[in-house]
């Protein structure tokens, strides 16, 4: 545990002074369309095309040394390991005080050469644990944080640390659409470097990040992950195995029908296919086969009953049954569990924040998560 007292010191200790200092999440209202309205106001979209500067400059580098990734996922990541945050400096962007937390906007580069930017929430007294937090497209990280008008995300990011615990949540690299994520995974993959490995490794970097900015270690892990976040957040947990308590919240489908489904078929001008379809083996997204991998993490899904992206004809009761069988016959069926909620595409919680932080504080939690605390500063 860490109090706000010794976190004060700890930040300018560790990383300087914030450059910019302000009421910076004061988001403009977003009406359902956020990402028009956060991506250019909070600079994402020159962060996401200086990218393609990053690689002109030949700062692109097929270097990997971080968790370990299984020998069943690393063609979908394109490496034996996770990319990991260089040593530079972390540099702050702000800081800003909210409703019994404060939340801190930080930068740092992965070894491969590609930036990462997301915000930190600190609640104000001793930490209860610390949730990696994946958001979904057309969201922000600073969105998870703010209320005053909320988007699918619900403001999750402020009800974690006014629950007394540090979130860290990357922006998820794109620009509010499919064509934006497919773009930059290619410009990627022809230097070398997975567009995959870098979103699951900036939500992964969540701990180095908590423990550099807040000093605290031995802190118990979750993860909560939301549209397409929650796939990232399957995919994390499933390549390092690491038995994270993890949450997702709006994904679970069968791939191949949501492909073959009108979805698709009647929105043929509208690219809705993301990169990750465009390989061999990769609709492993859920299902029996993600869940040997998986399996025995604690993992909770929520899904609205309103969610047309994931609804039963898209396979989301079969495929969650095939998950469920895999834990039952490994002897851990109490280890899963689903929620289908009174709502649409959106996160929810009710059941979900209560089961995770369960986990999260019980002593099992010791012996599930296998690797905590093995990752090196």
């Amino acid at each position: 545990m860490i109090g706000r007292r010794a976190l004060c010191g700890l930040l300018m200790t560790l990383v300087g002074p914030a450059s910019v200092t302000g009421n910076t999440l004061a988001l403009g209202h977003c009406r359902g369309s956020c990402a028009n309205i956060d991506l250019p106001a909070l600079g994402y979209d020159t962060f996401c095309r200086s990218f393609f500067d990053i690689a002109a400059g030949g700062k692109l580098r097929a270097v990997a040394t971080g968790s370990n990734i299984r020998r069943e996922m690393r063609s979908l990541f394109r490496e034996r390991r996770l990319y990991r945050p260089s040593r530079d400096e972390i540099r702050i962007l702000w800081r800003d005080t909210a409703d019994g937390f404060s939340v801190v906007k930080v930068e740092f580069d992965l070894e491969c050469g590609v930036p990462v930017r997301g915000c930190l929430g600190i609640p104000d007294g001793a930490f209860k644990g610390l949730i990696l937090l994946g958001h979904g497209m057309a969201s922000t990280p600073e969105r998870c944080f703010d209320d005053a008008d909320k988007d699918y995300m619900n403001a999750l990011g402020k009800q974690l640390c006014q629950d007394g615990y540090v979130v860290r949540c990357p922006y998820i690299v794109q620009i509010g659409n499919q064509e934006s994520q497919n773009n930059i995974a290619a410009m990627l993959a022809s230097h070398g470097v997975s567009a995959h490995n870098v979103s699951c490794a900036s939500i992964d970097a969540g701990e180095i990040v908590c423990r550099k900015l807040t000093g605290a270690s031995g802190l118990n892990v979750g993860v909560y992950g939301v549209s397409w976040g929650a796939f990232l957040a399957l995919h994390l947990e499933a390549a390092t195995g690491r038995m994270r308590p993890t949450v997702v919240s709006g994904y679970m489908r069968d791939e191949r029908k949501l492909l073959m489904s009108s979805v698709i078929s009647k929105n043929l001008g509208i690219e809705l296919a993301t990169y990750i379809h465009f390989a061999n083996s990769r609709a492993r997204y859920a299902g029996g086969e993600l869940a040997y991998l998986i399996s025995p993490c604690p993992l909770f899904v929520e899904v609205g009953n309103g969610d047309g992206a994931n609804a039963i004809e898209l396979g989301r009761d079969e495929k969650f049954a095939e998950m469920q069988s895999v834990y039952a016959s490994s002897g851990h069926p109490h280890l899963i569990d689903m929620d289908v909620f009174d709502g649409v595409h959106e996160v929810n919680g009710q059941r979900a924040r209560p089961w995770l932080y369960g986990h999260l504080a019980s002593p099992v939690y010791q012996q599930t998560s296998r690797l905590k605390n093995a990752v090196a500063l």
